[in-house]
């Protein structure tokens, strides 16, 4: 596994790894509001195909501080559900639609503002 990754010039450095789980953090803009990004793995059985897989989530947190001082985090969640059977290929579909869905700022504002 890669240990650190830099994301839209933040560059994240490993702070540990178990069987399944891993954090990277940043904290170029201070310990106290560090950039977090956090995985997680499970294993699954899909209680209709009755396919087992293995289920990935990621969390990245921004730490900040309001203007009267008082900490926030921001926060935004994937899953990413790798059924046993899949290809390479279909997952890679999969990814490049939803890579592409979360690049076009449009449809986030969009949905972010309107969505119920």
């Amino acid at each position: 596994m890669t240990s650190d990754l830099t994301f839209n010039s933040i560059a994240f450095k490993k702070t540990f790894d178990l069987k399944d789980e891993s954090q990277r953090q940043s904290t170029t803009r201070g310990v106290n509001t560090p950039d977090l990004i956090v995985i997680k793995s499970q294993d699954y059985l899909d209680s209709v195909t009755k396919v087992a897989g293995k289920r990935y989530t990621g969390r990245i947190d921004r730490h900040d501080l309001d203007a009267s001082n008082a900490k926030i985090v921001s926060s935004a969640y994937f899953v990413v559900a790798v059924p046993s059977t899949v290809t390479q290929a279909q997952l890679d579909v999969v990814v490049a639609t939803f890579k592409a869905v979360v690049a076009d700022a449009t449809f986030l504002a969009a949905v972010l503002n309107n969505e119920k």
